[in-house]
């Protein structure tokens, strides 16, 4: 390995072969493998239902995540990085988050301007230069940097975006970067059910449930496993969150949820073998996520920064550095990293050859 992060589907084996041959085909598919990442995936399949869920959620955020990704991808290129993580998407999914940012929180409702395009330039290139010293320092430890490249280009950005009164930004959009007392609330059963794809909705920075529809389609092309966890994530943590009386506003976003999503998928089958502890530790600690969400909104509050995927990253990546206690869990190496299936397969195959 490293194994593609793809399952098994008609004709993918075949277009993975194609893009290795034809260059062109090849920067496509890493565009691709951009969007599936951030489902931990480098199915173009994946990726191409995740960029159409950016359309759908909104126009200017998809235009805004295709120039970032493709600036990201031609800046690594230059850059001469390793191929297998270009093609892998691993130099893209951050800029493509980025980029969808970039609209949220500092050009909402402006359509696509100038200033929105070079300040897309400007992330893709910061989330490359990132992803690369993150990776290196965090190498050593076990662990991928995941979304802290552009987290931490958003939490600069965002600030500074203050005095850019030259390209007319916007200000910060407060809805996923302000907590508020809501109301009192009387929960449905359609409710329930638009939070719930909300909160996946919201890993594609949209709060249209029917972007979360796209997404978990998305993920369900690439790995069956992966959707399982998905759907078991969303639906504890929008119940966690209404048992704990969070604002009903937020959880009707997505707000509380798509952390703990994020968190199972790239913990349980990919970080950890998949077993029965390497689950109840996986479910638990997304759960964690939500605390760790209120935490940092409190703490950003002041800057109106976002918290982003700051908390499921913090929280993966502490669980992997501090693997070493954890005897009942097999960690699995980044560079073994696929889809749960294909880790499990390839993890057999060495267990068989070890007897």
């Amino acid at each position: 390995m490293p194994a593609y992060a793809s399952s098994d589907m008609l004709l993918l084996d075949q277009w993975k072969d194609a893009a290795d041959k034809n260059p062109m085909l090849g920067f496509v598919d890493s565009v691709l493998s951009g969007y599936g990442q951030i489902a931990f995936s480098d199915n173009p399949l994946t990726g191409l239902c995740f960029l159409i869920g950016c359309f759908v959620g909104d126009f200017t955020m998809g235009v805004a995540s295709i120039v970032s990704v493709v600036i990201a991808t031609l800046f690594a290129q230059l850059l001469r990085v390793p191929a297998i993580a270009l093609r892998l998407g691993l130099y893209g999914f951050n800029a493509v988050l980025a980029g969808l940012g970039v609209v949220l929180f500092i050009y909402p409702g402006q359509g696509v301007t100038a200033g929105l395009l070079i300040t897309c330039g400007m992330v893709a290139v910061l989330c490359v230069l990132l992803t690369a010293a993150l990776s290196a320092f965090l190498a050593p430890y076990g662990s991928p940097s995941l979304a802290l490249p552009y987290c931490m280009t958003l939490f600069i950005l965002v600030p500074a975006s203050l005095f850019f009164l030259n390209l007319s930004p916007g200000t910060s959009a407060p809805a996923l970067a302000v907590m508020s007392q809501g109301e009192a609330f009387t929960w449905t059963a359609g409710d329930f059910v638009t939070a719930f794809f909300a909160n996946m909705a919201e890993i594609l920075w949209q709060a249209k449930p029917v972007c979360g529809v796209i997404y978990l389609v998305g993920v369900l092309f690439s790995s069956r496993i992966d959707g399982i966890s998905a759907v078991l994530a969303s639906a504890a943590a929008t119940i966690v969150a209404i048992a704990m009386g969070l604002p009903a506003s937020g959880i009707l976003i997505g707000l509380y949820g798509y952390n703990a999503i994020l968190l199972m998928q790239v913990l349980f089958g990919r970080g950890f073998k998949m077993s029965a502890a390497s689950f109840i530790t996986c479910f638990v600690l997304s759960m964690i996520t939500i605390i760790i969400q209120l935490w940092l909104a409190a703490v950003f509050r002041p800057l109106g920064a976002p918290v982003a995927a700051f908390p499921y990253s913090l929280v993966a990546i502490l669980a992997l550095i501090g693997r070493g206690p954890f005897a009942k869990l097999r960690y699995v190496e980044p560079l073994k990293w696929g889809v749960p299936e294909t880790i499990a397969k390839e993890l057999k195959k060495e267990e068989t050859v070890e007897l």
